[in-house]
């Protein structure tokens, strides 16, 4: 097997850009093993406006109350769940915001842009946390190809964003005009500017074709979703179930490693360490450009990933997807991105992004590509014959699926593999347990009968109300 050297770093600022991390002696000749970089609320600093630039100002008008009035209504579902998620981000981006001296309030561009999640993707390509686009991810130095996508990286993805911000801002000297161009692009605003002959962005929505409809509705919307994340009591978001804070070690490896095994071998939910590093695609975590891999660990088990790195890695350095979702495909005569998208039930964008695909690189006859697997799952996995699979939905929890199929947490668990403290994501499959299949077939039948009888009780009422009415 080959040598693996872990190295951990002393310094405390584990979130800086990975092309920028700091390579030990240890990595080219001896393991040099000492105390794992860290990051931990206790270790960041008292929140504290920034005084290098403007604070974003917060006007209330119509705009804003209508989208306060959405965000309780229609799409409070949708608040409820970016407001539990943004808990496990907020210290970590504001404390990198704070780092870059801007103000910690552009944290809620990210909620109404994502809602948090590190698998956001857009039909315009957006993807991330902040919904970059390909080209203005790598102008702001984010890795993007096969194996690796920075966008869906807390920390790396925030850096990028607060660097497109600054410049922005350096730009327009208007944080509204420089939130504008983050959501429609520069030179749109600077058109508008000029046209229009103001640098105010009230007066700009006034006139209907000065930025398009949805630019109109972002400083609005921006500002409803700040207000009500900042005290959602007031709003009526009482009782919101938030999701702890992120916190991990940090451990540089020499050698690239698969993560499911890895994964295993620490005796972690793989979706838990996926969740930690979600820059990478699939199951395979190569080198970076300086032959080092950087990984965040649940906090406490630098030795548990040192062994368990060893016996995790890998040659095969390519795409190994997480839950067999995609399937090779080989390109025949007449196939272009639409019509395979249109096949496969999936979109254009996905494709591109899945297969690494700039937006004019056009397809060949015989070149591979990667499609969405539609295979049903019963069929790649046949331990799941017999058995039933539950999605995981937003808001719940092991305990609550538990109580609803009446098992327990402990079975839950190990018929998922899951340790003590993993926790479930929404959409994830869970396999039930044997006897949550048999108590649900109880119920079905049970329910069937309970219909029957009442459709026969219902049946003989509608016939006796009948019989009356024609003795009336």
């Amino acid at each position: 097997m080959k040598n693996l050297i872990l190295v951990f770093s002393a310094s405390l600022l584990v979130f800086g850009c990975a092309h920028n991390e700091t390579k030990s002696d240890g990595v080219a000749a001896t393991a040099n093993i000492g105390e794992p970089t860290k990051f931990r609320m206790s270790d960041v600093a008292p929140e504290k406006p920034s005084e290098e630039l403007e604070i974003i100002p917060t006007e209330l008008n119509a705009n804003v109350d209508k989208w306060i009035n959405y965000f309780q209504g229609r799409g409070r579902p949708h608040m409820e769940r970016y407001l539990l998620r943004s808990t496990r981000y907020e210290a970590l981006m504001k404390k990198v915001l704070r780092d870059n001296k801007l103000p910690e309030d552009l944290f809620y561009i990210a909620l109404i842009e994502s809602g948090f999640s590190s698998q956001a993707f857009s039909h315009a390509s957006a993807v991330g946390y902040w919904q970059f686009i390909r080209g203005t991810g790598k102008q702001y130095k984010l890795q993007i190809n096969q194996l690796i996508d920075e966008r869906r990286d807390p920390v790396l993805s925030t850096q990028a964003a607060a660097q497109y911000f600054k410049d922005l801002y350096t730009r327009f000297n208007s944080w509204y005009l420089a939130m504008a161009a983050y959501n429609v692009g520069e030179g749109r605003v600077d058109r508008a500017v000029k046209k229009y002959k103001t640098r105010d962005f009230w007066l700009l929505t006034k006139n209907k074709h000065a930025l398009p409809r949805e630019t109109d509705d972002y400083i609005p919307k921006y500002i409803a979703a700040k207000l009500i994340a900042k005290n959602p009591d007031k709003y009526g978001f009482e009782g919101v179930d938030y999701m702890p804070p992120i916190e991990f070690d940090h451990v540089t490896l020499n050698q690239p490693v698969n993560l499911r095994l890895m994964a295993e071998k620490m005796n972690v939910n793989y979706e838990d360490f996926k969740a930690l590093n979600p820059k990478f695609k699939g199951e395979i975590a190569p080198l970076d450009a300086d032959n080092v891999l950087g990984l965040r660990i649940p906090p406490g088990s630098y030795e548990l990933a040192m062994g368990a790195a060893k016996e995790s890695i890998t040659d095969k350095i390519e795409y190994v997807a997480d839950q067999d979702e995609i399937q090779p495909y080989k390109i025949r005569k007449g196939d272009t991105f639409s019509t395979i998208a249109r096949r496969y039930k999936t979109t254009v964008a996905y494709l591109r992004d899945i297969n690494d695909f700039a937006r004019k690189k056009k397809l060949r006859v015989g070149q591979k590509i990667f499609v969405p697997d539609r295979t049903p799952l019963k069929e790649k996995r046949p331990e799941l014959q017999a058995a039933k699979v539950y999605i995981v939905q937003p808001g719940d929890s092991l305990a609550s699926i538990a109580t609803k199929y009446k098992v327990s947490v402990n079975d839950l668990k190990k018929a998922n593999n899951l340790s003590r403290k993993s926790k479930i994501k929404s959409g994830v499959k869970l396999i039930l347990p044997e006897n949550a299949v048999m108590e649900q077939k109880l119920q079905k039948n049970s329910s069937s009968q309970h219909k029957t009888k009442n459709q026969k009780v219902a049946g003989s009422g509608k016939k006796h109300k009948r019989n009356v009415a024609s003795k009336n």
